[in-house]
């Protein structure tokens, strides 16, 4: 329980901020608006005043609170508000002996309202839906008469009695018709072959796009008549034209008899895909379809001009004739689920090869259909719809997107839903609010609050707008050409066209912003003048009302500490302020006095030089030994050890301690006597160590006025003048030392430069002296160079030169007096001459008396 009770104070204040967050933010943007109508745009909770400008000062739009306290008489602002035009009590159709209706249902209540809506203000409507008893049933079969279906067909010629009399179990008031359908009776979907357009298949019927067989009526005879005499046809493509039947069936409403009143079922049976949107073209039909009904003869006479609908064109128009399809369908079943998902209250069942199970299906989807309750809409965009029920009890509530579903219902059940409808947009409309199944609705009529009343009540040439310089309309003064100003005071561009005017380019920092002087003043002849501050202690200010004092840090309450200490100062162009501090403070607030009178330790020593003084106060190091609040306590140092430091530096130039400019703060007094004085009670002998650890003996005492005085004994234990150190003379140490190092380092370099120099010398002398013996003459020959000219000898025969030609085919071709014969010498020149000519060995006998000499052309 206390955890509950945690949990809903955490919401409660959530809420409250929430709601706080948004009013006051609805506050801001009032200011922009210009206009009574603008106004009424921003924010559902502006309001305008209607107080002429001789009366009122401040933002005309505003929360009506701000213009209630501002001294607004006439606030006016445009409410939303819900009127309930017609409200019938629900009931159940009323039937007379002979079953006929004699008084419709009503279950939808109310069914008209009228709503006037704040831009972005919403409001509630409760609606009533009753799950009527006995109300009115018209099931429309649509058959598929294609050969696939032609057991089907002759399944439901043997139970069209049994679908007439499951129709009677379900309600005292129905009707039954019969639709057929195959294709578009056009190439590529049927044969137009001359033999086979009468009868595409032996005892088949010619084919037909869709024929309404039997309108809706309550003659079941006529419907098991009309049912044994149907033919099947034949198409030629397996999807059929299920879309095209469908769109007729639906949009023909007198011709297939359908009823106001009545629960419309379309019961579609198939076992094929369907053509979609676009397959028309296949047979050159490029018109879209238009969605309206073309029977004639009942029959769709122009199936051959216009194409097949699209999904989302059919399921508008089933929506708008309030009908719901039944998908009974023996294959494809995958494709008519998603089907079933994206027409609005579409149902999907699978039906066996011969249809022998029909009448269970449509039994089961009526049960299935009645025993839930879903609402649905028609808005447009400029209006947004969030509908929600918590259903009957015993029924189950369930959500598939922004629209919950009862289910579990039952004849009878009444269940309420709650509709919040807010205006988004400008835009006037009449939409419906309808129970999917029923054809009565719920007429909302949306009126969009975007103008004042008052904005028709002008006062032309009115004497308030610079005696009729303009029209003043809700107050304010409407300019005419050439004037503008709050009371059209200004000469120059209307109002109207002040975003181009010259005069707004004085009243916006750049061009980067249409807000005039920065929404916190008015634009009055090129100048703005800022608005009265809301509290005492404001202060707004600025060339464009950009500066803004309360945006500045306060302490103790005051902005920057108070005026003595400093004051608020715009930075950036107005997008910061922070505080300027006055002499003597600093500090983001301006909290901290800069003045260190209240730091100085008894040594004289800012904070004793182990901390720093901020804010007048000393603030220790961290490491530091010394504490307190000058940082000069020790818990672990003699009385010694307060001076020690301040001798070393101002006695020796020892600046380990202290810097030169801390120890010129040093207020000790030091005196270098012969002897030093005896201690007693208020002497204290004191020692040290110097730089060259001599010890050096000193004796301190407090004067009567607090200044602290020092001896110090002139011959201490290793003499007085040759162990004081400056700090010159160690930095001219430190300055050889560098110098030598760098000397030496420079020799060592030029030492190893004048090695590497003689070594390489001694290779290039012996680098010549190795080509000079390798020269060669003119009969040396490289021992690793081949030549590329072999020579074959035949030594039978006397040597005769002569030339053979190497085509780029490898054939060979004699010059002069050569014989072919024989071949003495070959003298190939590349390895392709070569590879070539052993090619061509059959052809020539080496048994010759001559030498060839064979080249390549190429």
């Amino acid at each position: 329980m206390d955890k509950f009770l945690r949990c809903l104070l955490l919401n409660i204040l959530m809420l409250g901020l929430f709601v706080s967050g948004a009013f006051g933010q609805g506050g801001d943007e009032c200011h922009l608006a210009k206009t009574c109508g603008s106004c009424m745009m921003i924010n559902p909770n502006c309001g305008w005043c209607k107080d002429v400008n001789t009366t009122f000062e401040g933002p005309r739009c505003d929360l009506l609170e701000n213009l209630n306290r501002n001294g607004c008489v006439n606030a006016t602002q445009e409410a939303s508000n819900l009127t309930i035009v017609m409200d019938e009590d629900l009931q159940d159709p009323v039937y007379s002996s002979d079953d006929e209706i004699v008084e419709p249902a009503v279950p939808i209540a109310p069914q008209r309202v009228d709503l006037k809506l704040r831009l972005g203000d919403r409001k509630t409507i409760d609606v009533r839906v009753l799950q009527a008893n006995d109300y009115p049933v018209d099931l429309y079969y649509l058959m598929d008469m294609s050969k696939s279906m032609e057991d089907d067909l002759q399944s439901l010629q043997n139970l069209g009695s049994q679908l007439a009399e499951e129709m009677k179990k379900i309600t005292r008031s129905f009707a039954l018709g019969l639709g057929l359908f195959v294709d578009k009776p056009v190439l590529p979907f049927i044969n137009t072959a001359p033999k086979k357009i009468d009868e595409p298949c032996p005892g088949c019927q010619k084919a037909f796009s869709f024929r309404n067989e039997v309108s809706l009526n309550q003659n079941t005879s006529l419907f098991e008549e009309k049912v044994k005499s149907s033919q099947i046809s034949m198409s030629q493509s397996h999807p059929e034209g299920t879309l095209d039947a469908i769109m007729q069936a639906a949009v023909c409403k007198d011709d297939v008899g359908w009823r106001d009143n009545a629960r419309k079922l379309l019961l579609v049976t198939t076992d094929a895909a369907f053509h979609i949107e676009g397959d028309g073209k296949l047979a050159g039909i490029i018109k879209p379809n238009d969605g309206n009904c073309h029977l004639k003869g009942n029959e769709y006479a122009d199936a051959h001009l216009y194409d097949y609908p699209s999904l989302g064109q059919l399921n508008k128009r089933l929506i708008d004739n309030n009908i719901i399809p039944i998908f009974a369908i023996s294959d494809n079943h995958e494709l008519y689920e998603d089907v079933s998902h994206t027409i609005q209250g579409a149902t999907y069942s699978s039906l066996s090869s011969d249809s022998g199970d029909i009448v269970q299906v449509v039994s089961d989807k009526y049960k299935e259909i009645t025993g839930s309750i879903e609402l649905a809409h028609s808005a447009m965009d400029g209006v947004e719809l969030r509908i929600s029920s918590n259903c009957k009890e015993g029924s189950s509530p369930v959500h598939p997107g922004d629209r919950p579903i009862c289910t579990n219902v039952h004849d009878g059940d009444e269940i309420s839903f709650q509709v919040e409808i807010t205006a988004t947009r400008c835009v006037d409309q009449t939409f419906d609010i309808y129970p999917i199944g029923f054809d009565k609705r719920l007429t909302v009529s949306v009126k969009v609050a975007c103008s004042c009343s008052c904005e028709l009540e002008t006062e032309i040439n009115s004497a308030q707008c610079s005696n009729g310089n303009g029209s003043q309309v809700c107050g304010i003064c409407q300019c005419k050409p050439g004037r503008y100003g709050d009371t059209c005071e200004c000469t120059g561009s209307s109002e109207e066209n002040q975003d181009q005017s010259e005069k707004n380019i004085f009243c916006k920092p750049d061009n980067t912003t249409d807000i005039l002087c920065s929404g916190r003043g008015q634009c009055i002849c090129g100048e703005c003048l800022c608005n009265k501050p809301m509290r005492q202690d404001e202060v707004v200010w600025g060339t464009y009302c950009e500066c803004n004092n309360l945006a500045c840090p306060r302490d103790n309450g005051e902005i920057c500490g108070g005026s003595e200490r400093g004051e608020c100062v715009c930075r950036a162009g107005g997008r910061t302020q922070e505080c300027r501090c006055r002499p003597g403070y600093t500090g983001e607030k301006c909290n901290c006095p800069t003045q260190t009178d209240t730091c100085h330790s008894s040594n004289g020593l800012i904070c004793n030089a182990a901390g720093k003084c901020v804010c007048g106060k000393c603030e220790c190091e961290a490491d530091s030994k010394y504490s307190g609040p000058k940082c000069d306590e020790c818990l672990t140092c003699t009385d010694c050890d307060l001076h020690t430091d301040c001798v070393q530096c101002k006695l020796f130039n020892n600046t380990e301690s202290f810097s030169f400019e801390e120890c010129d703060m040093c207020s000790q007094i030091i005196k270098i006597v012969e002897e030093l004085p005896e201690g007693n009670n208020t002497r204290n002998i004191c020692s040290l160590l110097d730089g060259d650890e001599c010890a050096v003996n000193f004796v301190y005492e407090k004067a009567s006025d607090g200044t602290i005085i020092i001896y110090v004994e002139e011959d201490w234990g290793c003499g007085h003048s040759e162990f004081i150190t400056t700090g010159d003379q160690v930095y001219l140490v430190i300055i050889y030392i560098v110098l030598g190092i760098v000397l030496v380092g420079l020799i060592l370099i030029l030492l190893f430069r004048l090695y590497t120099w003689h070594l390489d010398r001694i290779e290039y002398q012996q680098f010549l002296e190795e080509r000079g013996k390798t020269e060669w003459d003119d009969e040396f020959v490289n021992p690793i160079y081949t030549s590329s000219v072999c020579r074959y000898a035949n030594p039978m025969y006397d040597s005769k030169w002569d030339v053979l030609d190497i085509s780029s085919s490898g054939s060979i071709h004699g010059r002069g007096s050569m014989r072919t014969e024989t071949v003495n010498t070959i003298i190939v020149f590349s390895t392709t001459c070569l590879s070539k000519l052993t090619h061509q060995a059959g052809n020539l006998p080496l048994t010759g008396q001559s030498i060839y000499i064979f080249r390549t052309n190429y």
